[in-house]
């Protein structure tokens, strides 16, 4: 795999670009391309899991009643629409469960990266898999890459504004797939640039459909980016970037340029993002676990505990604890993935987070709500992102403390494949559609073995599509 420095001061946008439209399936290291397939599978069962959650069918319903050329299908629904539609309808679905990975600086990844890219594959006679794990591949060193630079979590987000990064990764893979020139892809990125703004984090304040939507909205722009940059429209380019002028200037806290190509075409970022072991924000996993992992070691029962206090790290603090009234009091189902209390007090009773965890009957269950008032917290600006310290009282008077910081998922204690099956299996009896037992272990079989597919639309979008398997 060649290594891709600036050429003559260039803007690391181009850098970037070129890094993109270079690299094929057969420069990808051998870990990089397994990691992908793992994280497109991984994406794919969130994707099922998500597709009969709220809010879905109202946007899969407006893009259908917009209607338009018909170039790509909507899974689970039926129906072809413009891929640029097909976009903003796929991406809430994946997003919806709150189930896909995670990057520790750059945030969300794979449900910004492959919904465009199912959206896509409208626009072309075939696609194969070894194109959509190259295109997926790149498109997230992208999203990583300049999230690490922009210091998402740890710069925007811990002070309580976003960023937009998360366009450009998407502009990469779709950019990718369908086939850009280095010029086109880098004028896709300054329409791209023009979109993006620091009020991402907005749709956490409070909590709500928003959230998943979002992300329909991103690929969507993305899509039309691409297709606008092919059709000949240029835009800024040579500064996307570096400040003052380009995307890393509007941040007024501390960036980290030299991320943006550092060991480019050598070290891959996108292995480095932690997939999630339940259906809720990142920032709720370590206190959950941190939670069950002591009881488990020390032998005790919910009705056993006194009390439970955390200390949280600023993104978790902010994401998941505040404002108070809203965490230990959820309503709907995104205040319940974002409410630390809530998720601790399900697993410490036993229940199983999945979506039932988010049921009308589970939410309003009172041995819940009157284990959360057990449950404080404070915030410590001194753990690692995501990183809880729980303390927990018994009613005997024993105490137990543990940090938690790498809950399964994590690069440091990954899933295996089968586990990630497993997952996908979890997810089926969720689907807007409902699958065969031959559909899925078909569509499986083909994930695992996605770099010998020859068609990614009959073999993982087709199985999925009502009136098309």
């Amino acid at each position: 795999m060649p290594k891709f420095q600036r050429i003559d001061g260039e803007d690391p946008m181009r850098t970037l670009c070129r890094m993109v439209v270079s690299t094929n399936y057969e420069d990808l290291p051998a870990d990089v391309a397994d990691n992908s397939k793992a994280s497109i599978l991984d994406t794919m069962a969130i994707t099922i899991g998500g597709s009969a959650m709220e809010g879905i069918k109202t946007m899969v319903d407006l893009v259908k009643d917009k209607g338009g050329k018909p170039e790509s299908f909507i899974p689970f629904y039926g129906g072809k629409v413009p891929a640029s539609e097909a976009a903003l309808a796929i991406a809430p679905i994946t997003r919806a469960m709150d189930f896909g990975d995670v990057h520790d600086e750059a945030c969300h990844a794979s449900e910004y990266i492959l919904p465009p890219l199912l959206a896509a594959t409208g626009l072309k006679d075939r696609v194969t898999g070894k194109e959509l794990i190259t295109s997926f591949t790149v498109g997230k060193e992208v999203l990583i890459r300049i999230g690490i630079a922009i210091r998402s979590l740890s710069g925007s987000v811990s002070i309580g504004v976003g960023d937009g990064h998360f366009i450009f990764g998407s502009v990469a893979a779709a950019g990718k797939l369908l086939d850009l020139s280095l010029d086109e892809l880098e004028h896709a990125m300054g329409i791209a640039r023009s979109m993006t703004q620091p009020w991402d984090a907005a749709m956490y304040r409070t909590a709500t459909l928003m959230v998943r939507l979002h992300h329909g909205f991103v690929c969507q722009d993305a899509i039309n980016a691409c297709l606008l940059a092919k059709r000949g429209i240029t835009a800024a380019h040579g500064e996307l970037l570096l400040p003052p002028k380009g995307f890393l200037g509007m941040a007024h806290w501390e960036t980290d340029p030299d991320a943006l190509t550092r060991e480019l075409g050598e070290k891959w970022e996108a292995v480095n993002a932690m997939m999630k072991p339940y259906p809720s924000c990142k920032c709720t996993h370590t206190s959950i676990d941190g939670v069950l992992d002591l009881m488990k070691e020390h032998n005790f029962k919910a009705e056993d505990i006194a009390s439970i206090d955390f200390d949280q790290s600023n993104i978790n603090w902010l994401t998941a604890c505040e404002p108070k009234e809203a965490k230990w009091n959820p309503q709907t189902i995104p205040d319940c993935q974002f409410s630390i209390p809530y998720l601790v007090a399900l697993a410490a009773l036993g229940e199983k987070i999945m979506l039932n965890a988010y049921t009308p009957e589970t939410r309003a269950r009172q041995d819940v709500h009157k284990f959360m008032t057990r449950i404080s917290a404070r915030e410590d600006p001194s753990l690692p992102i995501y990183a809880a310290r729980v303390h927990i009282t018994l009613k005997d008077g024993r105490k137990y403390s543990k940090d938690c910081i790498y809950v399964r998922g994590h690069p440091k204690n990954p899933f295996t494949m089968p586990e990630l099956v497993d997952k996908l299996r979890g997810c089926v009896p969720y689907s807007a559609y409902e699958l065969s037992d031959s559909a899925v272990n078909s569509l499986i079989n083909s994930l695992l073995n996605l770099e010998k597919v020859d068609n990614v639309v009959n073999d993982l979008i087709l199985p999925l599509t009502p009136g098309q398997s």
